[in-house]
């Protein structure tokens, strides 16, 4: 899988170009850290294109999720599969991560 980022009106946008998993977020990781070194503390992981989604990268987009929270800031998702719901629902996380039908959505969350 490949991504795609962007900012917009402060919200550093990753869209995902295939599912989510370990190999993946492992890659992730050096963009969410320049990112957050560049003071972008509110993300959104655009998974429209997400068909899967691996328990191991799961659990290292919670890992990230902890980290940068314990920064003062956030993860959001958007553009959920209902595959890729379902699954986040059946694994527990959509308790933790919340998720919005679009990017506009989410994206307005972040100033609420």
């Amino acid at each position: 899988m490949a991504y795609r980022s962007r900012t917009k009106v402060g919200v550093g946008i990753l869209r995902f170009e295939g599912d989510l998993s370990v190999g993946e977020m492992v890659k992730m990781k050096n963009r969410l850290t320049r990112l957050l070194n560049k003071n972008h503390k509110h993300l959104l992981f655009d998974l429209r294109y997400a068909k899967n989604v691996e328990l191991a990268g799961l659990g290292m987009l919670v890992d990230r999720l902890r980290s940068i929270r314990a920064q003062k800031g956030d993860i959001k998702l958007c553009n959920l599969r209902p595959e890729v719901k379902n699954a986040l629902h059946m694994i527990g996380v959509n308790g933790l991560i919340e998720s919005f039908p679009t990017e506009e959505e989410a994206i307005r969350s972040f100033a609420a």
